[in-house]
């Protein structure tokens, strides 16, 4: 069997996933951190990210909600960076239990919805500091994991 005919022998995620989208409405979109800092700052503790960005994103649902959280991570040569935001969103309907349709929700959605909050807020972090503020590209390039909790809470 070819690799196109075993796509067309699996069940397609797109109808559960648009089920998905259109029963979620967004409620709230709550920063965890913020930090900035100048390099070369004396108290500067922590251990500066690696050069570039780096983004990690989290996926949890329970009965009702949806929460998907994103960390964004930078350096420039000037300063460091870390912002961390949550989008909550409640579900009508019952929640799709695959795995693979909450990973498209939360790609499709979530980070769609959270990072232009994380780029903001880094512009910001970069001016307060007077720093060049760093450009960042419209959709997050550097995903670099993505975590998924199901477990209710």
């Amino acid at each position: 069997m070819t690799p196109k005919q075993e796509r067309a022998k699996q069940p397609s995620k797109g109808p559960e996933l648009g089920t998905l989208i259109d029963n979620a409405e967004l409620q709230d979109v709550v920063f965890l951190e913020l930090h900035g800092a100048r390099l070369g700052v004396d108290d500067v503790s922590e251990v500066a990210p690696p050069d570039g960005t780096t983004m990690k994103v989290w996926f949890r649902a329970d009965s009702d909600q949806i929460q998907v959280r994103c960390r964004l991570e930078l350096r420039t040569s000037e300063a460091q960076f870390r912002a961390d935001a949550a989008a909550a969103f409640t579900i009508a309907g019952e929640l799709p239990t695959d795995e693979d349709v909450q990973a498209g929700f939360t790609q499709r959605i979530g980070v769609a919805v959270v990072y232009p909050y994380l780029r903001e807020a880094v512009h910001d972090l970069a001016r307060r500091l007077g720093v060049e503020p760093p450009i960042l590209s419209l959709i997050a390039q550097s995903l670099e994991k993505l975590h998924t909790d199901t477990n209710s809470s």
